[in-house]
């Protein structure tokens, strides 16, 4: 059993969201045309408990796994807090990222068997209902917003499982982590405490609910009261600026997004500038992927000129592992960015980065982080090494199927997790430095392919964001593969002058850069790199590549 804060006691969902009812709180959903459904959270609460009765009626019971596939919309939200109040298990499906028909199925059949689901709730029930496992059945959204439904379920306790989330599979195969329904409220009401964040705020998601940041927010701060407005994710990737202006259009004090996110909307302001008032937002977190000093520095500067605080950047640390959020820097104070040359001298295996480092921020009220050399032993501040997280948001283990649902690992002991992350802490913040299995070692200096990546993504040409280095097996050089914004014409000398940037501005030169197609590099679902699988493309010649340098 995970540890909860000291203190308090592991609230469910639907009984935080009820007691909440009481004080207000509402979610507004957006369409595609940007037109609003509005509910109170006493609305919100009526109806998804009529929704689960609907579902218990179906044969939905408490504990089942539930497969949900389905772009952002007030049906969506209703069926996750109908399986929340029934005490059952949603398994919320990647859809934004067009598939073949045979690999979309794969993946679907694939989660139904991991989880267990005997139903796929879904918008698009004659398309999936070939692709599903025998025992399976498919059910459409709305068939649950009305029609018999039987007696109102028992309240689920807290300690009851509340969401079976798939990793991102960044650095291997995506696995399901069990998070509690306590969890899910537990780690944003931390968040909230550490951030200053409170009922009655407004915040603003264009996250997909399939992933942890966008799901573990939203349900976490509607139940907390806070007024949430929620935005299709397939309009801010087809519009970016489309969610600065619902920030601004909602007055909203809080929102969150991706590294990535806030340099594609930067850019979209940069081109073409709207008049925004963000003068109410306190809280805009910056996390799921690794925050870049240059996008801090360019949000910072950018949004502020439409009044957004320079203190309201929230750099974070977290993974679906521990729920979410691991660290968050102060809502108080501007980002600290480490310049490497002023950093504490590092002693030991494992150097600094080349590149400067953004504070992660300290650890969340109830929640401890330490740093471990190669043996297991505890390093002092300044010296990098593996993040150590221990706390009530750390999960229980790897889901490996409903006969033996926690497989232990190793990696998941007890209440700590060994992430896997590289990484030091100073002055009481975390600041991360790469992933252990992406990093090689030539000549006892250490090569992060992060330092290439952000070098490449500053060479005019090259597409930001879409730049994937990694190291070649049993060889100590690196590959870095990119995505280049020109004609083909231009590929040759842009491939030249990638290459001969990163043999100035690197620790070491690559051993060769690679310019591939736009939008041909391995990623997962929520947009993060695959390093692996990169470079297994690479050496089967499988990628499609355009230029090459060395």
């Amino acid at each position: 059993m995970t540890a909860e804060v000291p203190g308090t006691e592991p609230q469910s969902i639907p009984d935080l969201l009820r007691r909440s009812a009481r004080r207000g709180g509402s979610l507004t959903v957006l369409d595609r045309s940007m037109r609003p459904t509005r509910l109170t959270l006493t609305e919100l609460d009526d109806l998804s408990t009529a929704v689960a009765a609907r579902l218990h009626r179906t044969g939905v019971r408490p504990g089942d796994r539930v497969c949900v596939l389905a772009p952002t919309s007030p049906a969506l939200l209703l069926n996750l807090f109908g399986l929340w109040r029934l005490g059952a298990v949603p398994v919320v499906l990647p859809h934004e990222r067009p598939e073949p028909a045979g690999s979309s199925g794969g993946l679907l059949a694939q989660r139904v068997v991991v989880s267990g689901a005997h139903l796929v709730l879904t918008d698009r029930p004659d398309r999936l209902s070939d692709r599903v496992p025998a025992g399976c059945r498919v059910l459409a959204l709305d068939a649950t917003l009305s029609g018999p439904q039987d007696p109102e379920p028992p309240m689920p306790d807290g300690r009851a499982l509340g969401l079976l989330q798939f990793t991102s599979g960044t650095t291997g195969s995506s696995k399901a982590v069990p998070v509690r329904q306590g969890q899910l409220v537990g780690n944003v009401r931390a968040c909230m405490a550490g951030l200053g964040m409170r009922p009655g705020h407004t915040y603003v998601s264009w996250l997909p609910f399939y992933h942890d940041m966008g799901i573990v927010s939203v349900v976490g701060l509607l139940a907390h009261g806070v007024h949430t407005v929620v935005l299709p994710t397939e309009t801010f990737l087809g519009r970016p600026s489309s969610w600065l202006e619902t920030v601004a259009a909602y007055r909203a004090e809080i929102t969150a997004a991706p590294n990535s996110a806030y340099r594609l909307a930067v850019r979209a302001q940069q081109l073409r500038p709207a008049a925004l008032d963000l003068s109410r937002l306190r809280v805009a977190i910056n996390g799921a992927e690794p925050v870049t000093a240059d996008t801090v520095e360019e949000t910072v500067r950018l949004l502020g000129k439409s009044g957004m605080p320079a203190e309201a950047l929230c750099p974070t640390y977290g993974m679906a592992e521990t729920t979410l959020v691991v660290t968050a820097a102060p809502a108080t104070a501007a980002v600290r960015v480490l310049d490497p040359g002023l950093a504490p001298r590092q002693m030991g295996g494992h150097e600094l980065p080349a590149r400067p480092l953004v504070s992660c921020g300290s650890p969340l009220p109830g929640t401890a982080v330490t740093v471990h050399g190669p043996g297991g032993d505890r390093l002092p501040d300044g010296q990098v090494g593996e993040v150590r997280v221990s706390g009530p948001g750390v999960t229980d283990g790897y889901w490996t199927g409903p006969d033996t649902p926690l497989d232990g690992l190793g990696r998941l002991i007890g209440d700590h997790m060994d992430t896997g992350d590289l990484g030091f802490l100073h002055e009481g913040e975390l600041y991360i430095c790469g992933r252990v299995k992406d990093m090689i070692i030539v000549g006892g200096r250490n090569l992060y392919p992060e330092d290439y990546e952000i070098t490449a993504e500053a060479v005019p040409g090259v597409r930001g964001g879409n730049v994937i280095a990694f190291s070649l097996p049993d060889q100590e050089r690196m590959v870095v593969v990119a995505e280049g914004t020109g004609g083909t014409a231009s590929q040759d000398r842009l491939a030249h002058d990638l290459f001969e940037r990163l043999r100035t501005a690197a620790q070491h030169a690559p051993a060769e850069v690679v310019l591939v197609r736009p939008t041909t590099l391995p990623k997962t679902s929520s947009g993060k790199k695959r390093r692996g699988a990169c470079r297994d493309r690479y050496l089967a010649g499988q990628l499609d590549v355009v230029a090459t340098a060395r």
